[in-house]
């Protein structure tokens, strides 16, 4: 019996001493420039074992790798529109576009010291649906939460490739850790054709894309905390409406950035 309640009691110790599932939020400020146009806001991520949630002006974006789920909420009207993750018809079609080319990080060798911590450069290109971009980005592996934020887009990114929604090549993948910085331009050009888009749509969409000038994005973390998050940061709050997808070739995908769903810091940049 003794030993039954030494066994019993070294168990708990043992359960005790293992760390929670720790979380991570990263507030960034980002800055967008195209032509005459410019614009500034502010944003955060926040990661938790399979769960994103990112919050911007706009819109909120929870996406639950576990539940295969993705919300796209509209605090203004308190509605939002759940996707099946990885997204399949018409969604699936516009996400494999944009994933097929791959986004080739080589590491630069500069180091920065960004929010405290310091991270190293790594320079990428890649194709999405809107046109071609360059993007230079600065990873910090010691930044509160970088493991956490790191196993995340693996997972991601493993559940598209294994659902053929994105043909996500070896040389896609990113350099491990956090990006705390990220400067990227983005040269619109011809729009893949998907379907529900008929050839001439897509010829008079990428016409319109080449007439406009590069967008130029630079985002900077502004301050990033590991945390313990509550499980009801990654649900949808308690009166909101659920919306159906508009149909078309858009899918309701609006002004949403093509690349990972969820919009995370290293997601290819975003069409304005």
């Amino acid at each position: 019996m003794k030993k039954i309640t030494f066994l019993l009691a070294g168990t708990t110790l043992a359960l005790n001493a293992l760390p929670a599932i720790a979380g991570v939020v990263i507030n960034q400020t980002q800055n967008v420039v195209s032509g005459p146009n410019t614009r500034d806001m502010e944003q955060t991520i926040m990661v938790q074992g399979n769960k994103q949630k990112m919050i911007t002006e706009r819109h909120t974006i929870i996406t639950d790798l576990d539940n295969g789920k993705m919300y796209i909420l509209d605090p203004k009207d308190k509605s939002y529109l759940q996707i099946e993750f990885p997204p399949t018809g018409q969604m699936g079609s516009m996400m494999a576009a944009s994933a097929a080319s791959s986004m080739n990080f080589k590491k630069s060798g500069a180091t920065h010291d960004i929010a405290g911590y310091k991270c190293t450069d790594f320079q990428g290109s890649g194709h999405v649906m809107s046109g071609d971009f360059t993007i230079k980005e600065c990873f910090s592996q010691n930044a509160p939460g970088s493991a956490e934020f790191t196993a995340f887009q693996k997972s991601m990114a493993s559940k598209l490739k294994a659902s053929g929604a994105a043909t996500i090549s070896a040389t896609s993948e990113m350099p491990d850790g956090v990006p705390l910085s990220s400067d990227s331009t983005m040269k619109m050009g011809k729009v893949q054709q998907i379907p529900g888009m008929s050839a001439d749509q897509a010829a008079k969409i990428s016409q319109m894309m080449a007439n406009r000038p590069p967008i130029v994005t630079k985002t900077t973390v502004t301050k990033i905390v590991a945390q313990n998050l509550p499980a009801d940061t990654f649900t949808v709050p308690t009166g909101f409406t659920r919306k159906d997808l508009p149909s078309g070739p858009a899918g309701g995908m609006g002004g949403m950035r093509m690349g990972a769903p969820g919009a995370s810091p290293s997601a290819a940049p975003m069409a304005h």
